[in-house]
């Protein structure tokens, strides 16, 4: 097995010299973003009244539920009264177990 003399890496073009040291910098400055991005998943998560707030702001806040069905919560709302707990928004047309799991807490009824 024959090893490289020190004279023989002068070979090594200057432009893989340069795309090695671009890699290992954006690998850097990339794990510095993922340890950023960690910080701010602690950020408080928006919550919606659910009692009070009208159909754009519940699609908006809540995942998963988009205009129609934001809009079949405050009808219901509007016809039977304030919901009192999470398993009320059961009786609603197209909301499920999935959406609320996904949502409870981002749901307030106070």
């Amino acid at each position: 097995m024959q090893f490289f003399k020190i004279s023989q890496l002068s070979v090594i073009p200057k432009s893989f010299l340069f795309s090695l040291l671009l890699t290992l910098s954006w690998a850097s400055s990339a794990q510095d973003f993922d340890s950023d991005s960690l910080n701010a998943v602690s950020v408080e998560m928006e919550q919606v009244n659910i009692n009070h707030a009208d159909a754009p702001t519940i699609a908006r806040v809540l995942d998963g539920v988009g205009m129609s069905r934001a809009q079949a919560i405050v009808n219901f709302r509007d016809e039977y009264g304030e919901f009192a707990s999470l398993e009320e928004l059961l009786l609603v047309n197209g909301v499920g177990e999935v959406t609320l799991r996904n949502n409870e807490d981002r749901i307030s009824f106070k």
